[in-house]
């Protein structure tokens, strides 16, 4: 299980981000901001982003959007968390970082 070597705290790289409820009621990611990039011990590139749809677990087709940091399960070099995300989860996505 590979952990962030960035110094940044709080960085769970293997599940998908918790979220609290602002006042308005929309749940905001405990991790972030959308497009935050940290290296892992297992020398991979890690970007935060939103799951445009569903996603199955560890998924290795998938896209993110350099521009809104929204992911997709299709046509892409990413890897999806190690857990199921639904549309609009929030999650570390890997990809090769050389």
């Amino acid at each position: 299980m590979a952990y962030s070597v960035t110094p940044q705290a709080g960085i769970d790289l293997t599940n998908i981000s918790n979220y609290n409820n602002n006042s308005a009621g929309t749940q905001i990611p405990t991790q972030g901001p959308a497009g935050l990039q940290v290296f892992g011990s297992d020398g991979l590139r890690y970007v935060f982003a939103s799951a445009g749809a569903a996603i199955t677990a560890s998924t290795a087709t998938c896209t993110v959007n350099a521009s809104t940091f929204v992911a997709t399960s299709s046509g892409g070099t990413y890897l999806s968390p190690a857990t199921t995300m639904a549309s609009g989860d929030y999650g570390w996505f890997s990809k090769a970082s050389v």
